[in-house]
C-alpha cells in the first residue's frame, strides 16, 4: 500500500510539474512586448496580412481564451504551424528529435554502465580513497552544467582525438563515391561521441551515488 501511495504521489507531482511548466511557457511569452506575428519580416507581411495571422492564431482573443485554446491544443498534440514554412510544428520537430534520440540513448547507456560499475567498486572499497574518489567524482560531474562540460570537450578532447565538433554527418561523405553502410554508421558515431559522452558524464554520477550508497 505504501508503494502504491508513493507511485501515485510521484505521478501527481509529475503532472503538476508539467502543468506549471506549460503555464509558465504561456505566461512568459505573453509578458514580452509584441507577439509572434509582430516580429514577421517579409515582403508579403503587410498590416492586413499580420491581422489575418493574428485572427488565425487566436491572438485577437482575451488572454484567458488564448490560454484555454493553448491547453486544448496541447492536450490534442496540436503544436500549431510554423510561421516560416507553414508546416505543422510536429513535422518540423521530428527531424531534430530523430537525430537526438540515438545520441541520448548512447549517452544514457554510457552513464548506466560506467555509473553502476563505479558505484559497485566504490561500495566494495567503502571507506577507502577509491570510495571517496568515486563519490566526489560523481558529484562533480553531476553538478556540472552540460553546456560548460560540452565546451570543455570541444576545446580539450575533440582536437586530441580528431573528433568533429559540429553537425551530425560529414558534408563531404558521398560526394565523390557511394559510401557503404559501415562508413555511414562510423561517420554518425564519430559525430555522436562528444555530445553523448558529455551527457553520459553528467548523468553517471547519479547512478554511482545510487549504487554505492
Amino acid at each position: 500500500m505504501r508503494g502504491t501511495d508513493y507511485v501515485v504521489k510521484r505521478v501527481l507531482f509529475a503532472v503538476m510539474t508539467v502543468f506549471v511548466a506549460v503555464t509558465l511557457n504561456f505566461v512568459l511569452f505573453r509578458t514580452l512586448s509584441g507577439d509572434a506575428v509582430s516580429a514577421l519580416r517579409c515582403r508579403q507581411c503587410t498590416q492586413e496580412f499580420k491581422e489575418f495571422q493574428r485572427r488565425e492564431l487566436g491572438l485577437d482573443k482575451s488572454k484567458w481564451e488564448q490560454y484555454r485554446i493553448y491547453l486544448g491544443d496541447l492536450a490534442r498534440g496540436d503544436l500549431g504551424r510554423s510561421l516560416r514554412t507553414e508546416q505543422p510544428v510536429t513535422t518540423e520537430l521530428w527531424e531534430p528529435i530523430k537525430n537526438t534520440i540515438p545520441m541520448v540513448a548512447l549517452g544514457s547507456i554510457f552513464a548506466i554502465v560506467f555509473g553502476v560499475a563505479t558505484g559497485v567498486i566504490a561500495a566494495w572499497r567503502r571507506g577507502t580513497r577509491t570510495d571517496k574518489g568515486a563519490l566526489w567524482g560523481g558529484l562533480s560531474f553531476y553538478s556540472m552544467p552540460p553546456q560548460w562540460l560540452g565546451l570543455l570537450m570541444v576545446l580539450f578532447v575533440a582536437g586530441w582525438f580528431g573528433l568533429p565538433t559540429s553537425g551530425i554527418k560529414d558534408p563531404t561523405l558521398g560526394i565523390l563515391d557511394d559510401p557503404s553502410g559501415f562508413e555511414v554508421v562510423v561517420d554518425r558515431l564519430e559525430h555522436m561521441i562528444l555530445p553523448a559522452l558529455t551527457l553520459g558524464l553528467v548523468l553517471f554520477g547519479e547512478y554511482t551515488l545510487k549504487v554505492s550508497h
